[in-house]
């Protein structure tokens, strides 16, 4: 590559100095039709190269401009990458190349990555590239987006520095159509700083993280200059996983938390199935609805549906009333429950214990919750007090079952 180079540096004199004049105190760029720079590995295997269609050099300065550079990096004599910009220079014998304009650097594979940016610096010889204008990486599935990013090609490393943000993504194409009104926005997790092997997958965040999500705006309310404010807003002590496999998990403790103030959970490490969009563990967790007192052995969260799923020992609880049950089910924005399979509900009144299949319920107006069993058969036991006391007289319509 640096014997091609002072090729065309020596060519480029040779021909600008037959046309000179002899007032002509500077050398002019003189512009080829085309731009073709080949470097090969010891073993004489491509290694890299960089195509333009026009390009102009300046032989005092040993700069190459070019138009559209179009680059490939090889591996194991194979292309690896491809890159693509607007404008690129060379420097000197190919030590630098600056990118500028819709910088576009793709990971090929069988699920290709791809990183872009406003600029960026490809330095051949160190292997690697470094975007500091709005770069973005992104794969099928999710992106991250940061202040700065330096790519190590042979080290399979992506640095993104400068608050990084992790967030899923359609790729481009638009979401299911919901007929019940627009779905949550997807969850973004703000961190510190990221490293990303975007080859293998693997991610690390190992600093405090935070995750925001947003609900849809209403067309209404898209002239208000104030900034919106997340629905649900999530902590942990950092972040791990793999993007190739879809998952990331949150180091404990994981906090959630509705800015309305309607509710919270408390959990250990939780997984973000990202291309789910869904949070989940099967360690012991706690949470409160309103009045309502949670704590179940496993969750998960469907961000979209904004359901909060127990799938192993259920336990609500409000003032005067327990309910056990092997599953339940909550909608966070309706306040709509349902409890499944070996539900038990305990009330103080009367020591009355209520065994069901299935209790529907929903958190009132008051914050506290009221269940019924409709189509489905009830066992109620009451201990009722001794005569003479609990008032006698007028007599009472039964209470409906309440929890």
């Amino acid at each position: 590559m640096a014997r091609t180079l002072r090729s065309l540096w020596l060519a480029a004199g040779l021909l600008l100095a037959g046309c000179s004049t002899a007032g002509r105190q500077t050398a002019q760029p003189f512009a080829f039709r085309a731009l073709d720079l080949r470097q090969q590995d010891p073993k004489g295997a491509p290694a890299w190269e960089l195509k333009s269609p026009e390009a102009r050099y300046d032989i005092q300065r040993k700069l190459a401009q070019a138009l559209k550079p179009r680059g490939t990096v090889f591996r194991r004599g194979e292309p690896s990458i491809l890159i693509a910009a607007q404008r690129g220079t060379v420097i000197g014998d190919g030590q630098a190349i600056q990118l500028e304009g819709a910088v576009r650097i793709t990971l090929l594979g069988k699920d290709p990555v791809e990183i872009t940016g406003d600029t960026a610096r490809w330095l051949p010889r160190e292997e690697l590239m470094v975007i500091d204008q709005r770069p973005v990486a992104l794969d099928r599935r999710s992106r991250i987006s940061a202040e700065t990013a330096q790519y190590f090609i042979k080290r399979d490393l992506v640095e993104l520095r400068g608050a990084p943000v992790l967030e899923h993504w359609q790729d481009g194409r638009q979401a299911k159509a919901n007929t019940k009104g627009p779905a949550p926005l997807p969850l973004k997790v703000k961190a510190q700083w990221v490293d990303w092997k975007p080859e293998q997958g693997d991610l690390k965040a190992p600093a405090v993280v935070r995750g925001e999500r947003f609900e849809p705006t209403e067309p209404a309310k898209t002239t208000d200059s104030k900034t919106p404010s997340p629905s649900l807003v999530l902590t942990a002590q950092g972040l791990k996983g793999n993007l190739r496999e879809g998952y990331v998990d949150l180091v404990a403790p994981v906090k959630l938390r509705r800015t309305d103030g309607k509710g919270w959970l408390d959990a250990q490490q939780t997984r973000w199935a990202i291309n789910d969009q869904q949070l989940s563990s099967d360690k012991p967790f706690n949470g409160q609805f309103n009045a309502l007192q949670a704590k179940g052995d496993r969750f998960a969260i469907d961000l979209e549906k904004s359901d909060v799923k127990v799938s192993r020992g259920c336990e609500l609880e409000q003032p005067g009333e327990r309910l056990t049950a092997t599953r339940c089910i909550w909608n966070w924005p309706s306040g709509r429950f349902e409890a499944v399979d070996q539900v038990v509900l305990k009330r103080d009144t009367y020591k009355q214990v209520t065994r069901a299949k299935r209790l529907e319920g929903k958190i009132g107006d008051d914050g506290t919750a009221v269940f019924s069993s409709p189509g489905d058969r009830v066992n109620s036991r009451f201990t009722l007090p001794p005569k003479g006391q609990g008032g006698a007289g007028t007599k009472r319509s039964p209470a409906p079952i309440a929890f």
